[in-house]
């Protein structure tokens, strides 16, 4: 029976950057709307745990890539704290062919980094290219990761940053105080979120951030966030309506939420998108038409990512002898 590579944080710093990180994306993304090479684990995500007060709570995942010939399971743990989670991300890859596991990751960074990157991806096939102004609402640890990703896709003049204190955003943007754009701490998103291209939510917010009249003409608005970020109503001034996983989006984040309070019906909800991540990135069709189409995407993450990123830390560990080596059925 193989072994299974440990990779800690470290070794997956080293062996991810930010341009590798795109690409493999990118190409995972485009590889979902023009190959039948994954299956996602049914049904979409296993929530167990309480929540309640200082007790966990739980979440499982899963994809397979069937190029690959690999399936990825992700356990994930979160202890709420008074500003945000503690958490506790790891990821168990198998080799199909004989069912072992091969690897064993901390994919507590990792998933930061997957998010970020995914968000960037989209950003860069559904905004305008000449998009100069984001909008950032939250600047957590997620939010880090977007830079210098966002920033070397788009020659951005302003970063726009909102966050639940004030203090935290001024701090964000201190901490990027050499990026080529200029980063500007702002107190309300509606300011934030007048004339900017891009808006990114990446928050916990108990209450939409995004509310009908905000969005400019051309504006892409991407969604990213476990809670309602954005009220339903924006959905009638939109006119292109994207997402990564619908299934696991009717679990967590915006479309959860409008379906729990009955504003829609799943079914008119599949309905009113017009199209998933893999299609935007093949362009097998239009989506951006022009300069003053409002785009809207819900991009939540998609487990095919982390073990596309996986594998390539896995072969890239294991050429360079980094990681460590688990025994656990000899």
């Amino acid at each position: 029976m193989s072994q299974l590579r440990v990779l800690k944080e470290a070794d997956l710093k080293a062996v991810l950057d930010v341009a590798t990180g795109l690409e493999i994306v990118e190409r995972t993304f485009r590889d979902l709307g023009t190959r039948d090479i994954f299956r996602l684990s049914e049904p979409a995500a296993l929530l167990g745990g309480s929540g309640l007060g200082v007790s966990a709570r739980y979440k499982s995942k899963g994809a397979t890539l069937i190029s690959e010939n690999v399936t990825g399971i992700r356990l994930i743990s979160d202890v709420a704290r008074d500003r945000g989670f503690h958490s506790h991300h790891m990821l168990v890859v198998f080799d199909d062919a004989t069912g072992a596991p091969i690897g064993l990751l901390n994919e507590t960074w990792l998933h930061r980094f997957r998010t970020a990157l995914t968000g960037v991806v989209a950003a860069k096939y559904l905004a305008r290219r000449d998009s100069r102004v984001l909008a950032l609402i939250g600047a957590g640890s997620i939010a880090a990761e977007l830079f210098p990703a966002i920033t070397r896709t788009f020659q951005l003049d302003e970063v726009r940053v909102v966050a639940r204190r004030h203090a935290s955003a001024e701090d964000f943007c201190r901490r990027h105080a050499g990026e080529p754009a200029r980063f500007v701490a702002m107190h309300d998103p509606r300011d934030a979120l007048d004339g900017a291209d891009i808006a990114i939510t990446l928050t916990l917010a108990e209450s939409p951030v995004v509310r009908p009249g905000m969005l400019s003409p051309g504006a892409f608005l991407c969604s990213m966030g476990e809670t309602e970020e954005v009220a339903f109503g924006v959905l009638e001034e939109i006119d292109r309506f994207v997402v990564d996983d619908f299934d696991y989006a009717t679990v967590l984040g915006d479309i959860a939420a409008w379906l729990d309070d009955r504003r829609i019906g799943r079914d008119a909800l599949r309905a009113r998108i017009d199209g998933h991540i893999g299609e935007v990135v093949a362009e097998t069709r239009p989506f951006r038409e022009n300069a003053r189409q409002r785009i809207f995407a819900i991009v939540q993450g998609m487990a095919i990512c982390d073990l596309a990123l996986a594998r390539h830390a896995l072969n890239e560990a294991e050429r360079r002898g980094l990681g460590g080596k688990l025994d656990l059925f000899g």
